[in-house]
């Protein structure tokens, strides 16, 4: 019984270890992101259930950000609940970004490698929303908790609309060029442009509250490694959305559509029709070993 649960734990290990390099298999994608949406929204609205403040929350005066406050005027009690959402969220979301990194590596390794730095900063800036709630105080001692919490979830948001954008950008090449992302015939051009089609419209509107040219003066920012004065910059770049609070809803929620359908939409096998997480080269050569 030991070395069939030795083994058992080990082809666990493996398992999970292939999971977090995005070496799923559809199966497994599928459940990872169905995991992703239900445990993040469901925590979002405990948070919800819990919102004290003293006008009830509504998301069309409110800012998600609002259920993370600790200040007795939002969400004193029960704030920690959209802290662990926003990490949670952030932490799950990166093996689903390495995923789709090794899916458009077969289209251009550096235009592959390009979209992951964004989405992958995008995650970071999930989890330091979450670390940094929007309430009063100060971070490292020096900084305004409000300002780091509003940089973070702008940076959020421009990582994971760039990447949008330019993954967008590397689809439309491949489709005219090579074609190699759907060779293996499993998927088409077609369906991949649905999440685009979709959540595009939101995205546009939302971008003309974008204050751009804030955007442009937090990278000069941080060209002049001045991290205070480009989290304040980004900041206000999104400072329009406290006005249009249920714009940020929806954007949110395309998010969350896109991430999923586009996830589920490309095609599982990548290269010559070889997919990655369909063989486990470490089991099979134990397997061969045993054998011979």
């Amino acid at each position: 019984m030991k070395p069939r649960a030795h083994t058992m734990s080990r082809n666990g290990m493996e398992t999970v270890k292939r999971i977090l390099s995005g070496r799923h298999t559809p199966v497994e994608i599928r459940w990872h992101l169905a995991a992703l949406a239900v445990v993040y929204w469901g925590l979002v609205f405990c948070a919800w259930l819990g919102y004290s403040g003293k006008n009830p929350f509504s998301i069309t005066t409110h800012m998600l950000s609002a259920l993370g406050s600790y200040d007795e005027r939002h969400n004193p009690d029960w704030y920690w609940v959209f802290s662990l959402a926003m990490i949670y969220c952030g932490l799950a979301m990166i093996p689903v970004m390495i995923y789709v990194y090794r899916r458009f590596a077969t289209i251009s390794k550096r235009g592959a490698w390009v979209g992951a730095f964004f989405f992958l900063s995008g995650c970071s800036g999930l989890i330091l929303t979450g670390l940094f709630p929007y309430a009063h105080g100060t971070a490292f001692g020096i900084w305004d908790l409000r300002h780091v919490h509003g940089g973070a979830a702008g940076s959020m948001g421009a990582a994971f609309v760039i990447g949008f954008l330019w993954h967008g950008l590397l689809l439309l090449k491949d489709r005219f060029t090579a074609k190699s992302l759907v060779a293996a015939e499993e998927t088409s051009y077609l369906r991949l442009a649905g999440p685009y089609l979709v959540c595009s419209p939101v995205f546009i509107v939302a971008g003309t509250r974008v204050q751009w040219e804030s955007i442009h003066a937090a990278l000069q920012a941080v060209a002049h490694a001045s991290l205070r004065q480009a989290a304040d910059a980004l900041r206000a770049a999104f400072d329009q959305f406290h006005h249009f609070a249920l714009l940020e809803h929806l954007a949110i929620w395309a998010l969350t559509i896109y991430v999923i359908w586009f996830t589920i939409a490309l095609p599982h096998r990548i290269g010559h029709g070889e997919s990655t997480s369909e063989r486990q080269p470490d089991i099979e050569e134990d397997a061969e070993s045993a054998c011979g």
